[in-house]
């Protein structure tokens, strides 16, 4: 192995922190896994992040038969972390510990999905998982971000607003101050509990986390697909909302007429037209110009164009064919 010849790209996700390894042509050489990012202001958030990231490189790294000393850049798409802001250095020093001679690039995981998604091209993505945000890159280098405030604040469209609308629709039409809706009765059976007076007892456990709310929102989906108007209305909205978060990217960064790439991932995304067909019409309504599309590439792929645009090589179609033909299914 040639002395600092490969580039790795770390996809530092809720779920877990996603690793590859590549020569300088793009040919993927090795993958790793390690346990989910969090973010560095929470207690013991900055341990485990450094965990995540030295467990799944090293993965990588012995996958491909190399080691630390052979690494030429590092790029780092995480989540919770703002390019630039106070946690980036903070994730740049982890990584420097497991590669000092390496160049690093961190940037927050909007930036690596929209890298991936378009192969490093301008373009907006929308990410709706348990959050949501909307995110784009011009041509000329301008950026401009819509929603990803929290599920306090925000992320309309996201599987933790899905949730939380439909058990407040539930308690509603318990009470009577609603119509009655199947998501009643799928509330009870999801949280276990049989008076819907009891979901607080729930929910304000110090045990419960959100995602025990971002989790509901596929059994939302599901109500929807069997026709519950109720349901359907919840996810028709969520669709809608997504498409609002686009459209606000895009008028912050182009004229009227313009033709834009919008990147639509994250699980919400998965429920397929309940989500999607809501969400295309507002965005052609809104912006005629615009065109949804499935990412071209994981997030991972994205820090790796990172990465190597921090060795210095740009990402040209021969690259991203070469990591293509060689990526893991």
């Amino acid at each position: 192995m040639t002395a600092r010849s490969l580039l790795v790209g770390v996809d530092g996700g809720q779920t877990a922190t996603k690793v590859l390894v590549t020569d300088r042509s793009g040919r993927v050489l090795g993958t790793g896994r390690g346990r989910a990012f969090d973010h560095f202001r929470v207690k013991g958030g900055h341990e485990r992040n450094r965990v995540a990231i030295d467990e799944g490189v090293r993965q990588a790294l012995a996958a491909a038969g190399a080691s630390a000393g052979d690494v030429a850049a590092i790029g780092l798409g995480l989540t919770g972390v703002r390019t630039g802001g106070p946690e980036a250095p903070l994730a740049e020093a982890i990584a420097r510990a497991l590669a000092p001679n390496a160049a690093i690039s961190v940037v927050a995981d909007y930036e690596s999905n929209l890298a991936g998604a378009t192969g490093g091209a301008p373009g907006v993505v929308v990410i709706a998982g348990g959050g949501a945000i909307g995110f784009g890159v011009t041509a000329d280098g301008r950026q401009a971000l819509a929603s990803g405030y929290g599920y306090l604040l925000g992320d309309e469209g996201s599987a933790f607003d899905i949730g939380r609308r439909a058990i407040i629709a539930a308690a509603r039409a318990g009470d009577g101050r609603d119509e009655m809706t199947a998501l009643l009765d799928l509330v009870l059976t999801a949280y276990d509990i049989s008076d819907i007076r009891d979901v607080p007892n729930v929910i304000y456990n110090e045990s419960f986390s959100r995602d025990g709310i971002s989790q509901f929102a596929p059994v939302v989906v599901a109500a929807a697909g069997r026709g519950d108007p109720v349901a359907l209305e919840i996810v028709t909205t969520a669709g809608v909302e997504l498409a609002l978060t686009a459209l606000s990217v895009i008028r912050q960064l182009h004229e009227p007429g313009a033709a834009v790439p919008v990147a639509i991932t994250g699980g919400v995304f998965s429920a397929g037209d309940l989500v999607q067909k809501p969400f295309r019409a507002t965005l052609e309504a809104g912006w005629p110009g615009a065109t949804a599309f499935a990412p071209r590439y994981p997030p991972v792929v994205g820090a790796a164009i990172f990465a190597a645009r921090a060795a210095g090589i740009e990402p040209d179609t021969s690259w991203l064919a070469a990591v293509a033909a060689s990526l893991p299914a």
